[in-house]
């Protein structure tokens, strides 16, 4: 049977739990086998195709049709949105940008700088490429002021989640606004509305709590704190 006779004959609740399914297994495979996630996609799609009853002879032009249309539509804008955040990354502009915004917020506010940088920064990189750089500074504001891991660290680890899960030009925002026909210019700006109040509740708030909470020290191979900073941490 070829895909042009076929009628899908499952329902929407059906359907659904296909699909709630296959997120589930997906994650599983990435988390707990710790599959590349490029190929854990592809074998999930694969599954999934077969459990809807899409027939087998069609599966694969379906399967490339899917990817082709989505990476038409997303890759120019994810590939150059990488090469600027690779160009920040090695120009070293995530210490120059945290520095700047430390100083004009003040000590006290060293979280929410290194917040708002991340949220700076986030914009083009992604997010463990972005958690990548901004750690070593994380570390040395640390080191520098006093307090622990989780006081700087969940401010901008926040940061950089929200961003890339909903602002474009990261991968997942771009191809939803792509599937939905939904221009990315509104998708950018909807994203940001709900983005910006979830990392102040949930990354810079929660940080400041969690890091007075349980303070986590700075690893001893970055360097200590400042003993002087470490009873009055911001």
């Amino acid at each position: 049977m070829t895909l042009e006779n076929w009628t899908q004959t499952l329902g929407a609740g059906p359907l659904l739990g296909i699909a709630a399914g296959a997120i589930v297994v997906l994650l599983l495979l990435i988390i707990q086998l710790r599959m590349h996630a490029f190929v854990a996609l592809i074998l999930i799609s694969l599954l999934t195709a077969f459990a809807t009853g899409i027939p087998a002879g069609s599966v694969v032009s379906v399967l490339t049709d899917g990817f082709g249309s989505t990476l038409a539509a997303v890759a120019l804008l994810v590939g150059l949105g990488a090469m600027l955040g690779r160009i920040v990354e090695m120009s070293g502009g995530a210490k120059v940008l945290a520095d700047f915004l430390i100083g004009l917020f003040g000590e006290k506010r060293a979280p929410l700088a290194l917040g708002v940088a991340s949220l700076l920064f986030g914009f083009p990189i992604f997010f463990d490429a972005g958690l990548v750089v901004m750690l070593p500074v994380v570390f040395a504001v640390g080191r520098r002021l006093g307090g622990g891991v989780l006081l700087y660290g969940l401010p901008a680890a926040g940061a950089f989640s929200v961003m890339h899960v909903f602002v474009p030009p990261h991968p997942g925002p771009v191809a939803a606004a792509e599937f939905f026909d939904a221009n990315v210019g509104f998708v950018l700006l909807i994203g940001l509305i709900v983005a910006l109040p979830t990392w102040y509740l949930g990354g810079y708030l929660y940080g400041k709590w969690a890091g007075r909470k349980w303070e986590l020290p700075i690893p001893s191979l970055l360097g200590e704190a400042d003993p002087e900073h470490e009873a009055n941490p911001p």
